[in-house]
């Protein structure tokens, strides 16, 4: 068995971004788009509105435009640190995978070295079995966990093993959480028959310290998706509401005390429809239609599953000039295989777990292209020939840059 553990850092530079091989020329995909967007003020805050009907082409934007280089990380051979998780938690110097069937979250480093379990599936005490939001703490050497409908953050320290949880101010709520120094901020679904604000402040101690005024958020949670992509310095808040609305996307304004409203989309008539937002460092992105999944119960009490919705469709929209278009993003950094949800850029970074055939599938085809660099070729190459069936998930990821 294997003990090495190998960082491929994979640099492309496709044609389509620099005419020399140099990709620090970007090209500007939205230098043809038009303006979709006005600067409105809300209580003496700007805030960005998309007219959606002004939204015409759509522009298909490489991977390495948003990030910086990607990684492939081999993770630990060894059995105890198999995982098939496809989605993983990145920070400065460690990798988390995620739980998967009845295999728990699992601690590497950056190099893709095991270190441990984080905690374990089951009822028990620091036990979970569906986790909402995740967050590796380096300045606190803390991972932290936040159940569906949970009454408290679970913790562990970088070996895996149960630290205190943080008991919550309001219990059995639907939310992620932002990490702030020793406080912790919760943005849950609004659930005012059970409590007067789903977005507060509080220590590590369960104390609370804030609570943001929450009024404008009138509608159902049941079945909300609560959205924080957490790509900028600032928090962002958002919804998927099953029950079509306007609604916007939010900064949590520490300063303030208060919910700021950043950007929205105008959508009239018809063309509302159940819809998300999300945040990167440079664009405001969103979903205009969508699919998901919908669930009833037939007259003998099975429930039935189905998809409901219109096939997808995204839209980008550039926070200096306003311009905006419907777009995708295509993994040039591989195969150029088109993301399947290209707002799925989270905590600063593009990621993804692999299993070997899969990402073994994806270099065959990217070497059969012809628009890899030599320099592309040469690294996939290496990264073909230390594949085996046998081996552990791969992680891939790139951080998030800005202009």
């Amino acid at each position: 068995m294997k003990n090495e553990f190998q960082t491929w850092t994979i640099a492309v530079a496709l044609a389509a971004l620099t005419a020399c091989g140099d990709r620090t020329e970007q090209v500007n995909y939205l230098k043809d788009a038009p303006v979709v967007a006005t600067r409105v003020m809300i209580d003496g805050e700007e805030m960005i509105e998309l007219d959606p009907s002004l939204l015409k082409d759509t522009v298909i934007f490489p991977l390495s435009y948003f990030t910086e280089e990607l990684e492939i990380i081999k993770l630990d051979e060894r059995d105890e640190a198999l995982t098939g998780a496809p989605y993983a938690y990145v920070s400065d110097h460690h990798i988390m995978t995620g739980m998967v069937n009845n295999i728990p979250f699992k601690l590497f480093d950056r190099k893709g070295k095991y270190i441990a379990d984080v905690g374990n599936i089951g009822q028990g005490p620091g036990e979970y079995r569906f986790i909402y939001a995740a967050k590796i703490d380096e300045s606190t050497q803390r991972i932290y966990m936040l159940p569906f409908f949970g009454k408290e953050l679970l913790v562990y320290d970088f070996r895996g093993n149960i630290c205190p949880p943080v008991p919550l101010v309001h219990e059995g709520i639907v939310a992620q959480f932002a990490l702030r120094g020793d406080t912790v901020v919760i943005l849950g679904s609004p659930q005012p028959n059970k409590f007067a604000s789903c977005v507060w402040m509080q220590d590590l101690k369960g104390n609370l310290i804030h609570e943001f005024p929450t009024d404008r958020l009138d509608f159902d949670f049941r079945g909300v998706t609560v959205n924080s992509q957490q790509n900028t310095e600032r928090i962002d808040f958002s919804f998927w509401i099953p029950k079509a609305q306007l609604d916007s996307l939010y900064e949590v304004n520490l300063e303030k005390g208060e919910l700021i409203p950043r950007f929205t989309a105008h959508f009239k008539g018809e063309a509302l429809k159940p819809h998300m937002y999300g945040e990167f460092p440079d664009h405001y992105v969103g979903e205009a239609t969508g699919q998901w999944i919908q669930s009833k119960t037939d007259d003998d009490g099975n429930i039935q599953r189905r998809i409901a919705g219109d096939l997808p469709t995204y839209y980008i929209v550039d926070k200096q000039t306003l311009r905006g278009a419907y777009f995708g993003i295509e993994n040039d950094f591989l195969d150029g295989e088109r993301l399947e949800m290209p707002l799925g850029l989270n905590y600063g970074y593009y990621m993804t777990c692999l299993e070997p055939n899969a990402l073994s599938e994806r270099i065959e085809k990217a070497l059969r292209s012809d628009h890899l660099t030599e320099q592309m070729r040469k690294r996939l190459t290496e990264v073909q020939a230390g594949l085996t069936e046998n081996d552990n998930n791969y992680l891939l990821y790139a951080k998030l840059k800005r202009r």
